[in-house]
């Protein structure tokens, strides 16, 4: 059924009780402080290097080792909050970040630095579901939609000013601050976590999947590192490609796994849930369109449009500020027009935005490029909130973390999907094109073509999609 008119009209206060709220910013909270540690390090790269004697392009494996940590880990953690408990197992990833951030200040060499980076990701990988877990399982139906874009909102804001305090604490009081600042930062965040977010209690029955954690955990791992290693210039195409073959075989001994399995790490009869399904296939699609834009427009403005480092990261800000703006009106667009509409039309901004962002000159038509990355921001900030909100819509209480945790093991693959492809458009387009520029543009294209796909896609569900999570607390 469509959205009443009891629930258009009603105000957000009516929407999230005062737990809800207060649960969704404190997991907010722990979400910014990930962020601002993930987006801090890029800049502090060559520092390092430096300081640890080696180059920045090895370095640059501290962030692969942070990806793939995050990815091996996610499969797992529905289950061990299910075990342990929300609260416990997210709290103890908090410990493990801090832990692992403390020695990262510490480390004295580039080797001992990347594999702390990998456990600080395996953390990472159990904060970002269990956290969102959390407030699913606070939340009420219809408050699940304003609910998720509390969690992200100030996630959003770490990326605007990550590199700015990396490149400060790195200038003014040395690299090793970008990770040490997490001291305090999560000992706050735990204090919090403890003296107000609800615990629920673990289950002691059931096995853990270890198989199915393993090959799962293991294949999306090959897949993410091997669609890294196609995006880097400097990896050799031989083994990358190895990498997506041993990570395909190993997903596809995990689908025979889990169809033979009583509770597979991965529950796969979720696909069986029509909201589920669409909000995978579509969000994946345009996961996959959107993805790379982060690496494409700083690309194309400094080695097209000649902007400097400085100038194409204050552009790229934009886009962040209209998705950081689209949190606060993201609810009432979908009650009014449902998923449906409301994912049809902003699939359709998007995708012209971008299309036209590649054709227009930013040193010729500033305002206007700087008009159409924010309105590509705002479309890409309600399409992430409706997908990751829709995939939630018919799944059961009880269902909730194995959801959780299928959903954001995909959402992961298929960002590096969206890197990888943007990447290899870049570079097939300079192989053909030589010294011209117009493999930029069609890079764009292409990537926004993907978007359209999406906003497509979303015309075949049905229009009471997503209904459940779009009505009033109150009897209409």
């Amino acid at each position: 059924m469509p959205p009443t008119a009891a629930a258009v009209g009603a105000p957000p206060s009516e929407r999230l009780s005062p737990q809800t709220r207060r649960t969704a910013w404190i997991v907010s909270s722990i979400f910014f402080v990930e962020q601002l540690d993930a987006t801090s390090v890029a800049s502090a790269l060559p520092a390092m290097a430096a300081d640890l004697n080696t180059d920045a392009v090895t370095l640059s494996a501290t962030i692969t080792a942070y990806l793939l940590g995050l990815t091996i880990l996610i499969p797992l953690s529905g289950r061990l909050a299910e075990r342990y408990g929300d609260k416990q197992v997210f709290a103890g990833a908090i410990w493990l970040f801090l832990a692992s951030s403390i020695a990262c200040g510490l480390a004295p060499n580039a080797t001992f630095l990347i594999a702390l980076r990998f456990i600080q990701g395996m953390a990472g990988a159990l904060m970002a579901p269990v956290g969102r877990l959390i407030v699913l399982r606070a939340a009420a139906k219809h408050e699940i939609v304003e609910a998720m874009a509390l969690v992200i909102l100030l996630a959003m804001i770490a990326p605007m000013v990550g590199p700015f305090l990396g490149g400060l604490l790195t200038t003014y009081v040395g690299w090793r601050w970008i990770f040490w600042i997490n001291g305090p930062l999560c000992l706050a965040a735990l204090w919090l976590v403890w003296r107000f977010l609800p615990a629920t209690g673990g289950r002691k029955d059931g096995a853990f999947d270890l198989r199915g954690t393993a090959l799962s955990g293991l294949g999306f791992a090959g897949l993410t590192w091997g669609l890294i290693a196609l995006a880097d210039a400097h990896a050799q195409t031989g083994p990358a490609v190895a990498a997506l073959v041993a990570g395909l075989l190993l997903l596809g001994a995990y689908v025979r796994h889990a169809r033979r399995t009583a509770e597979p790490v991965l529950a796969l009869d979720l696909l069986k849930l029509r909201s589920f399904r669409d909000a995978m296939a579509g969000g994946s699609v345009f996961r996959i369109a959107v993805g790379g834009v982060p690496f494409l427009l700083p690309v194309t403005l400094q080695q097209r449009d000649g902007y400097s480092p400085l100038e194409a990261g204050l552009v790229v800000l934009i886009p962040a500020v209209g998705g950081f703006a689209m949190k606060f009106f993201s609810g009432k667009i979908l009650r009014r027009a449902g998923y449906r509409t409301g994912l049809f039309l902003h699939g359709l901004l998007a995708a012209a935005c971008l299309a036209a962002a590649g054709l227009v000159p930013p040193r010729d038509l500033l305002p206007f490029y700087a008009a159409l990355l924010l309105g590509f921001g705002w479309a890409r900030s309600l399409q992430m909130n409706a997908y990751g909100t829709l995939a939630y819509a018919d799944v059961a209480r009880p269902r909730l973390a194995a959801a959780t945790s299928f959903f954001l093991a995909v959402q992961n693959l298929t960002v590096a999907v969206g890197v990888a492809a943007a990447a290899l458009l870049l570079k097939s387009g300079a192989a053909i094109d030589g010294a011209g520029t117009a493999f930029y543009s069609w890079a764009h294209l292409a990537l926004a073509a993907i978007a359209l796909a999406s906003a497509i896609m979303t015309l075949s569900m049905p229009a009471s999609a997503g209904s459940a999570l779009l009505q009033s607390k109150r009897p209409s």
